[in-house]
């Protein structure tokens, strides 16, 4: 029987864009998240929820943890705190060392989105496992390009690796890539390396574009609010705050070679 181990991980620091009701409720993202894992049916061993602070952070931590639950839908919830260094990657990598004699599978997430679907762990795996070489299996799959130093990737953070696979990349980096840079200019590239990093060791990666439609909340851009991807898909993986909170918002759709219906089988034979 597979183990699977979900992290996410919390920030309650200051973003490039958000929501309103993070400004006025540090404690929203989590209290979304315990909600939504209670709602929606899963059969995940452990859920660990990491949280990156900073030394004014500890009056919305102290907050934080009576709020949490030891269960989520019979699952063991562990907490986990550490000094915000290298992004959610850097917490991905110290959450993994810890546990990764433990299970067969780690999800990770970022605390602003939100899985909005019954069973959606064992999809995920079976998922992974329809495909050849996987590595990283996420929402979206970057081809590679000028603009990302022709780095092929995942577009977007949320995804599940083997044990297996993530022990390939461990072996050669001597832990999961980031960077202990803590500034948003080197965020972007932290992400091309950690799912680059699959590619480097042999494996693929990547995304769910053949089942589901992805929301993406914009950060940079201040004239749009959503990204909407793969829309002839009726139904939502997972959402941005933006969406899960109903809040009214501008998208827009692109419509670029890359992000093309295509399955991923016919991109890699």
């Amino acid at each position: 029987m597979v183990k699977s181990c979900y992290i996410i991980n919390f920030y309650f620091g200051d973003r490039r864009r958000t929501v309103p009701e993070f400004e006025n409720d540090r404690l929203i993202f989590l209290k979304k998240q315990i909600e939504t894992l209670s709602i929606y049916y899963h059969n995940l061993d452990k859920i660990i929820f990491n949280f990156n602070v900073e030394k004014e952070h500890y009056k919305y931590l102290n907050d934080a943890l009576k709020i949490i639950p030891k269960k989520i839908q019979n699952t063991d919830v562990e907490v986990l705190i550490r000094e915000n260094k290298g992004f959610s990657y850097g917490a991905w990598s110290d959450s993994f060392e810890k546990n990764r004699s433990e299970y067969d599978y780690f999800i990770f997430n970022e605390d602003d989105y939100f899985v909005v679907e019954n069973n959606w762990d064992e999809y995920l795996i079976r998922k992974y496992h329809t495909l050849p070489d996987t590595g990283y299996l996420c929402p979206l799959q970057r081809d590679e390009d000028k603009w990302n130093d022709y780095k092929p990737h995942a577009g977007h953070s949320f995804g599940i690796a083997s044990t297996k696979s993530l022990n390939k990349v461990w072996d050669k980096y001597g832990h999961l890539p980031h960077s202990l840079e803590n500034n948003y200019k080197s965020q972007e590239k932290i992400q091309h390396n950690f799912s680059y990093a699959f590619f480097e060791v042999g494996l693929r990666v990547y995304d769910i574009r053949e089942d589901y439609r992805v929301q993406f909340a914009m950060t940079e851009d201040k004239n749009q609010d959503i990204w909407r991807l793969f829309w002839w898909n009726e139904k939502d993986f997972i959402v941005p705050a933006l969406i899960l909170l109903n809040k009214s918002h501008t998208w827009w759709e692109s419509w670029d070679g890359p992000l093309q219906r295509r399955t991923n089988l016919e991109k890699y034979t």
